[in-house]
C-alpha cells in the first residue's frame, strides 16, 4: 500500500503502521540498531522512533542493551512465526515430496511464498552434501533474480506483472535492462517447458529451476529445487527436476488446498 493510499485508508491505524516498520527495519539491516538508524531505515522522525522502541521493548518485541543504547529483536517475534508455519497446510502437504527429492538427487529444495518484491521461504529440506547452504525457514531471495521469485512473476497475468515491473525496475536500479532480459528468457522457459531456472544469477554458484503452485486459496506459493553444479547439473536440472517438480506441483494443487 502507497502512502497516498494510506492517506485515503480511514480504516488505516498510522500509529500500528509505524510500529510495524520499525520492527521490518530489523530484517533490512543486519545487527543492534539505535533510534537513529532505525529513523534512517523507516524514514520516521526520531521522537516517534523514540517512543515506539520503548513501547515496543515494554512489550517484549525489541530487546535494548543499555551498553551499546542499541535494540535487538526480542525472542518474542519467534512465536509468529512459529505460529504461522505450524498452521500453514500447504507446508505439511508439501513436505514428504520435498524431503523425497532432497534425498533422491542430493538437491536442496524451497517452499516460498512473496513478501513484498521478494521471495521468502516457509520450508527448506538440504540434500546430504549441502548442510553447508546458507539458506533456511525465513530466508529471502530477490523476486526478479532467482528461479523461484521468477516461477511466482510466471504464475501472474500480465495485468499483474506489469504493476509489479515498475518497481522491480526502482530496487534494481541501473542493473534493471539486464535483470529485465534474464527475466524474460525465465519467462519464456516457463511459457514452453512450465518452470523457471536461475543459473549462477542470484549465486553464481548456485543453478535452479522453481514451479508455482496453483492452489484454489488467493495465496500464491513456489517450490525449487537447485543446489551447485558441482552436485547437479544443469542438464539434469533442466531434462529431469524441472520435469519432476511440474509432476510434483500438480499432486499438491490436485490435494483440495
Amino acid at each position: 500500500m502507497t502512502e497516498s493510499e494510506q492517506v485515503k485508508d480511514r480504516k488505516f491505524v498510522e500509529s500500528l503502521s509505524r510500529g510495524l516498520s520499525i520492527l521490518s527495519a530489523f530484517d533490512q539491516t543486519p545487527g543492534p540498531l539505535g533510534n537513529q538508524e532505525i529513523a534512517a531505515i523507516t524514514k520516521l522522525p526520531k521522537p516517534t522512533v523514540s517512543r515506539m522502541t520503548y513501547t515496543l521493548t515494554k512489550l517484549g518485541y525489541l530487546n535494548y542493551s543499555e551498553r551499546s543504547e542499541k535494540y535487538e529483536l526480542g525472542a518474542i517475534n519467534l512465536t509468529l512465526g512459529h505460529a504461522y508455519t505450524a498452521n500453514l497446510r500447504i507446508r505439511q502437504i508439501a513436505k514428504p515430496h520435498m524431503l523425497e527429492m532432497a534425498k533422491e538427487f542430493n538437491v536442496n529444495i524451497g517452499l516460498a511464498t512473496n513478501v513484498g518484491y521478494e521471495m521468502i521461504f516457509v520450508d527448506y529440506c538440504r540434500g546430504d552434501l549441502l548442510k553447508s547452504v546458507l539458506v533456511d525457514i525465513g530466508s529471502k531471495l530477490p523476486m526478479a533474480k532467482s528461479a523461484i521469485g521468477r516461477s511466482y512473476l510466471a504464475s501472474l497475468s500480465k495485468e499483474q506483472r506489469d504493476v509489479l515491473m515498475p518497481e522491480l525496475a526502482k530496487i534494481h536500479g541501473k542493473d534493471w535492462p539486464e535483470v529485465e532480459k534474464n527475466l524474460a528468457e525465465a519467462l519464456d522457459l516457463y511459457d514452453e517447458f512450465g518452470f523457471t531456472r536461475s543459473f549462477g544469477y542470484w549465486d553464481r554458484n548456485i543453478n535452479t529451476v522453481a514451479v508455482p503452485l496453483k492452489l484454489s486459496e488467493n495465496r500464491i506459493f513456489c517450490i525449487s529445487c537447485g543446489g551447485p553444479d558441482y552436485v547437479i547439473s544443469t542438464d539434469t536440472l533442466l531434462k529431469v527436476i524441472g520435469p519432476r517438480l511440474i509432476h510434483v506441483s500438480r499432486d499438491i494443487s490436485n490435494s483440495g488446498l
